[in-house]
């Protein structure tokens, strides 16, 4: 009788082990769950801010009872809140596409200039420099090349990683431009920084869907892995240059058409 009792005991300490570690990692789940909402919620909430400033900046400008605007200035104010429209639509679209982790809206493809693209991000991100520290262009081809992808999700990713960047740089540079090889039709669009680089042992996490993330800099991780998925949506991917030896250098390769 005692030892029916004794095995008993073991197996009701066994279930209450197993339910014990069950809970612990649903407690694991809901709060990686938690910081991905709030990461989300925080990335989106700044992102958003840029293209909302600047269609109220234009408001302003056409509210001005004594302001002639000819048919051309018109037509690119006009052209300035739609592109401003449309990246707020193309930010809002994060949302479902990150809750339901389902396809999302589908590609635009359109014609654009990697050189304005470019300082497009340049402009949008001076405020999250350090003081001291220079957002240069390093220019690729001229003015008048352009390519064309969905150049909406191209500037989100950009974005991030531009913004990434400069909160890491304290002294130096954060560079911004981009490199097209017409052979294999791949745009590379590149951010590099002198900056303290990135710990060797967040070098395996950093893209990943908000694995593991360091809690010193959550919200850039998540910056990272949500630009990462979009650039694979763009059949594309960004990786480290591990030949950098200044701070770090990001790559960002999409395929293009001409």
């Amino acid at each position: 009788m005692l030892v029916i009792l004794v095995i008993v005991l073991a197996l009701v300490c066994l279930y209450l082990l197993f339910r014990i570690r069950s809970m612990q990692a649903a407690q694991k789940v809901s709060v990686k769950t938690d910081l991905m909402k709030t990461a989300f919620i925080k990335a989106l909430a700044r992102e958003i801010r840029t293209p909302l400033h600047s269609v109220s900046g234009l408001a302003e400008v056409i509210a001005k009872d004594d302001l002639y605007l000819s048919k051309g200035e018109k037509k690119n104010i006009s052209a300035q809140i739609r592109y401003n429209a449309d990246l707020i639509a193309t930010l809002l679209e994060e949302v479902t596409y990150f809750s339901s982790r389902g396809e999302g809206k589908e590609l635009v493809m359109e014609r654009f200039s990697p050189n304005l693209l470019c300082q497009r991000c340049i402009d949008a991100n001076f405020a999250n420099l350090k003081e001291g520290v220079k957002l240069c262009f390093r220019r690729g081809l001229n003015e008048d090349f352009f390519v064309t992808s969905d150049a909406r999700i191209i500037e989100l990713v950009l974005n991030k990683l531009v913004r990434s960047a400069c909160i890491f740089t304290e002294k130096g540079e954060v560079g911004v431009g981009y490199q097209c090889d017409t052979g294999s039709r791949l745009l590379t669009l590149y951010v590099e920084d002198t900056g303290v680089g990135i710990p060797e042992d967040r070098k395996e996490h950093i893209f990943n869907w908000f694995d593991t993330p360091s809690e010193a800099s959550i919200d850039t991780e998540f910056d990272l892995s949500v630009a990462q998925r979009l650039a694979n949506r763009l059949g594309g991917y960004i990786r480290i240059d591990d030949r950098y030896q200044k701070g770090t250098r990001m790559e960002f390769t999409i395929p293009v058409r001409f």
